[in-house]
């Protein structure tokens, strides 16, 4: 009882009638990961759904001269290995648990049963996917048109635009400003310079992994590229 009342808290599972949800329950796994540790390789054969149900983790790549990109964060609630869920394929990136983490997973054959039997859950499906491929779309743009001030202004003007800011002008980061530096594309370094310049502009003030926002028109305008 316990995993259905937690999965009818998920935007995924939304409007799914209870006995679906109790018949996904039934063959559901938890599996916990403790921080740094490997939920999924890049080359891993997966057959599986899986969703964070606590903590934190990471997808991303890596080159071949070792540069890792993070790609996506997936907090409480997010859904993940829907491209092998239906199909069976390696899994397109790594993932780890950033912090100490707790894992849904859905054997593939068994949710791809269930969605062919529920419209539902395939509605919530395709939205989380869309969503997911605006993310994508949004990744890519940044990293190929756009500096790493404008990478960074933008950033944290979609942070704080998703209501993830602990006021209107102030956000937490949820990751350490290493792993920001990965999700930018960027060096430790380079990111340390051009926060302490974005500072010295009086556009933002940071402390540890707080930062506040003093000049959200002169950051919204650096996003857009002014």
């Amino acid at each position: 009882m316990e995993v259905i009342r937690q999965m009818e808290g998920l935007p995924l599972f939304q409007g799914v009638p209870a006995e679906k949800l109790k018949a996904l329950a039934e063959r559901a796994l938890y599996r916990s990961y403790k921080a740094g540790e490997t939920i999924i390789g890049e080359t891993d054969p997966v057959r599986a759904f899986y969703v964070v149900v606590t903590g934190l983790v990471k997808f991303y790549k890596i080159s071949a001269e070792g540069k890792e990109q993070t790609l996506h964060l997936l907090g409480p609630g997010n859904p993940f290995g829907m491209c092998t869920a239906f199909a069976v394929d390696s899994f397109p990136a790594n993932v780890m648990a950033i912090g100490e983490s707790t894992i849904l997973l859905i054997p593939g054959p068994v949710m791809e049963t269930t969605a062919m039997q529920e419209p539902r859950l395939l509605v919530n499906i395709i939205r989380v996917l869309s969503e997911r491929l605006k993310e994508s779309m949004t990744l890519i743009e940044s990293l190929a048109l756009k500096e790493l001030p404008q990478r960074l202004a933008s950033f944290l003007v979609h942070t704080l635009q998703t209501g993830n800011g602990k006021s209107p002008d102030q956000l937490e980061l949820t990751v350490t400003q290493r792993e920001l530096a990965k999700i930018l594309g960027a060096t430790p370094e380079a990111l340390s310079r051009t926060l302490r310049r974005l500072s010295d502009a009086g556009m933002l003030s940071v402390a540890g992994r707080s930062i506040r926002i003093l000049d959200r028109q002169g950051l919204a305008g650096l996003a857009e590229g002014d």
